[in-house]
């Protein structure tokens, strides 16, 4: 007998639903290549061919209709049997996910006032790049999460824009000034962060060669490699630490979108008030009369 991973399955059903590989990795938290391998697999296992191309397109084949039908009810049933165990597992501890630099900023103040409010509610708390929130979140395995997008997703709680500059180490030149035959020098949290896509993107529309010099998922460490001058990089505006510079002569970066979500079975009113809460401390009256 054939056992077929659920992940696989997973990896069919995005891209069908949202019409191309490479959407799928966004959504799934994985490259393109490793969609197409996930497929790949997923044919050899079953020895039919579930997809074909038309004029780009990926498109279901007779066979593939049939697998994407029963994986989605295997993948449903598959959900649902996590949420139920983990929620039996979890008790009244929520698990919020929020993105390493809100949590730095925002969460001994958020803290405080959920000790002031008295609620009812244990927590734990995760901080990642917000696309591993999101699909952590989609998984079941997040209650809920703070996350930025380039554009927002629906169902937020609550939402703000999020202006985003360069920021550099004080006193060094800044790379505007540099020949344009030479590349930015880039430091930036591993690949599927937006910072680092909104980067990469403003300055190939600009004619601009990039060159990321310095990966890390570490807040601290992004900040100490800017500050020694490895390069620059992309922060919230109001984030900008103290040791740090914005950079105003750049190509200007687009605002992102921040959302607040609710996994559907971590509802609530003390659950919606946490939320509120984390609204009212990371944007202010404008998120929380979004709420």
């Amino acid at each position: 007998m054939i056992n077929v991973p659920t992940n696989l399955l997973r990896a069919l059903v995005m891209v069908v639903d949202l019409k191309g590989f490479t959407r799928a990795g966004e959504e799934l938290g994985r490259t393109q290549p490793t969609i197409s391998l996930q497929i790949k697999k997923l044919q050899e296992l079953i020895g039919i061919t579930l997809l074909e191309r038309d004029s780009g397109v990926a498109q279901l084949t007779e066979a593939g209709e049939v697998c994407a039908a029963y994986a989605r009810r295997i993948l449903a049933l598959h959900d649902e049997m996590m949420n139920r165990l983990t929620a039996q597992g979890a008790g009244n501890r929520l698990r919020v996910g929020v993105p390493n630099d809100y949590a730095d900023h925002f969460l001994p103040r958020f803290l405080s006032l959920v000790d002031a409010e008295g609620l009812d509610i244990r927590f734990e708390v995760v901080c990642d790049i917000s696309q591993n929130l999101l699909r952590d979140l989609r998984e079941g395995t997040l209650d809920l999460v703070v996350a930025m997008t380039e554009q927002l997703m629906s169902g937020a709680m609550a939402a703000w824009p999020e202006q985003l500059s360069w920021a550099g180490a004080p006193g060094r030149p800044s790379p505007a000034g540099e020949a344009p035959d030479r590349p930015f020098a880039l430091v930036a949290a591993p690949e599927g962060c937006m910072y680092r896509r909104m980067m990469l993107a403003v300055l190939e529309r600009d004619g601009r060669r990039a060159d990321v010099v310095y990966t890390t998922a570490s807040l601290t460490g992004i900040e100490a490699a800017v500050r020694g001058g490895f390069g620059v990089t992309a922060m919230a505006t109001r984030l900008v630490p103290p040791g740090l510079v914005v950079l105003d002569d750049l190509p200007p970066l687009p605002n992102s979108q921040v959302g607040i979500y609710l996994n559907p079975r971590a509802q609530g009113r003390q659950v919606r008030r946490l939320a509120a809460l984390l609204a009212e401390v990371m944007a202010g009256p404008e998120a929380e009369a979004a709420a």
